[in-house]
């Protein structure tokens, strides 16, 4: 009795429909005329590590974070301004990464971050966007809430706290003109992080200020404040400059840049008439 022949399924192949495309072992066994433990076998002997279940179960292809630490830091500081992220369940090998927003430079900002790494969905309506990205576990490090190893990874590195501050800007942070004067500040119950850019700030030469301006439990429109509200301001025209030229190169939020280059402009055409001591 003669033997059945062994299938053979070329290696490159294997990786191309298990890992990139993700199909299942049943559907590339279909393909090839063999059942789905046989596939499992070829993909063992290949020393392609078979996927977990929550793995195989994943619709969409997920891609492991590779950018740099400032691209890090600026993820982080956008996540602690604007984003809710989480595991679906305690055993999930994916994350979830939700934000809710009226503004579509805030979309652009959401797509442009993650459209790289995971499949992104949009629910809109006649106000505002849910968005959602799923994504592996590689970014892991935005589960957690800042805390002090974070801190410290953030300020071995004044690149890396520009970006981080830049993330967090284009989340929470305003650039305006107020009484002629351009002027910055961020709003935040996250005092803790204000405090660290703050004293970052100072340390670079920028004269920042930090104050309470809510204090929970006060009510105000019919509400009590549910957490003490801080605010950060930056409004000398010299640390003004310094702020906008050293967060500017990590920014990626369109009203941010305008806004910025337009209080740039201010601070010069201030100077020019002599209304800058």
């Amino acid at each position: 009795m003669m033997s059945r022949a062994k299938i053979v399924v070329p290696v490159d192949t294997l990786r191309v429909l298990y890992a990139k495309k993700n199909w299942s072992p049943r559907k590339i066994g279909a393909r090839f005329g063999c059942d789905a433990v046989t596939i499992r076998s070829r993909l063992k002997e290949a020393g392609i590590l078979l996927k977990t279940k929550s793995a195989a179960q994943t619709r969409y292809p997920k891609y492991d974070f590779s950018g740099t630490d400032t691209q890090r830091a600026y993820i982080l500081g956008f996540r602690y301004g604007d984003l809710n992220v989480y595991r679906p369940q305690a055993t999930s090998e994916i994350l979830v990464v939700r934000c809710h927003s009226t503004h579509v430079a805030q979309e652009i900002v959401f797509t442009q971050i993650f459209k790289r790494y995971g499949k992104i969905t949009f629910s809109r309506n006649a106000r505002s966007t849910h968005m959602n990205c799923y994504l592996n576990m590689s970014f892991s490090f935005l589960l957690e809430k800042y805390n002090e190893r974070e801190q410290k990874w953030l300020l071995v590195d004044r690149n890396r706290m520009r970006a981080f501050i830049a993330g967090y800007v284009d989340a929470e942070g305003t650039f305006g003109l107020n009484q002629g004067r351009g002027r910055f500040k961020i709003d935040s119950y996250d005092v803790a992080i204000l405090q660290d850019v703050h004293q970052f700030l100072l340390g670079q030469g920028i004269r920042s200020k930090l104050r309470l301006i809510l204090g929970k439990g006060i009510t105000r429109w019919g509400q009590p404040w549910r957490s003490d509200l801080w605010r950060l301001t930056v409004n000398e025209a010299g640390s003004l400059e310094m702020l906008i030229h050293a967060i500017l190169p990590y920014c990626i939020h369109s009203k941010r840049l305008r806004d910025a280059k337009i209080v740039l402009t201010n601070i010069r055409q201030r100077r020019i008439h002599g209304t800058i001591k």
